[in-house]
């Protein structure tokens, strides 16, 4: 995979690091953090400048978050409204997931800019669960800032042992991806104690 994604970026530089990004954020799963860990060690060697590597991931980040709210928000309320039922979404689901962004919106939509997996759906269902614009596109905006000067530091700092690098960077998606579960599951019960409590 590595070996790829530096023939691209040999090719064409930094689209390749914003592109990724962009498609990421359309829904399409592409390596878009395996590309910025290899553009930063490639600028470490000279090969690129670490400032445009850094820059290109978080505009392709800004804006396929954007391009991933905006298809959620048009397109992704009438898949639900055609096939909701199929995808066992009901509009009381819908209604859950809008409370759910509007109180914890901001932060969840900061924390996914950093999980490749999560990175590829939170936008859109911000999109259909329409969180304001405003509140995503500053959550969306830092989140890309802080990844991209996250993994372009990596990949600056400690790419010259890429495979090991690509392997820890994997240990700590996973790690994160059970906090945020974990805290999405305190949450919950918690929010259930009150329900209960209120009664």
């Amino acid at each position: 995979m590595s070996h790829t994604v530096a023939e691209l970026l040999g090719r064409y530089g930094y689209a390749v690091v914003a592109l990724f990004f962009v498609a990421e954020g359309c829904g399409i799963p592409v390596p878009s953090a395996t590309t910025l860990v290899t553009a930063a060690a490639l600028a470490s060697g000279g090969a690129l400048s670490i400032w445009g590597v850094g820059i290109a991931g978080a505009v392709g980040g800004v804006v396929g978050g954007m391009a991933g709210y905006l298809i959620g928000a048009q397109g992704g309320v009438r898949l639900v409204r055609r096939y909701g039922k199929k995808l066992h979404i009901d509009q009381e689901r819908l209604t859950r997931a809008r409370r759910f962004f509007e109180r914890r919106g901001l932060w969840a939509v900061f924390a996914c800019r950093m999980i490749g997996v999560v990175r590829i759906f939170v936008p859109m269902f911000a999109g259909i669960a329409h969180m304001p614009f405003g509140r995503f596109s500053l959550a969306n905006a830092a989140g890309s800032i802080v990844t991209a000067a996250g993994y372009g530091a990596l990949g600056y700092l400690f790419g010259r042992d890429l495979p090991r690098l690509e392997h820890h960077i994997t240990e700590v998606t996973l790690v994160a991806i059970a906090v945020i579960v974990l805290w999405f599951v305190v949450a919950r019960l918690r929010a259930g104690r009150r329900a209960v409590t209120a009664r």
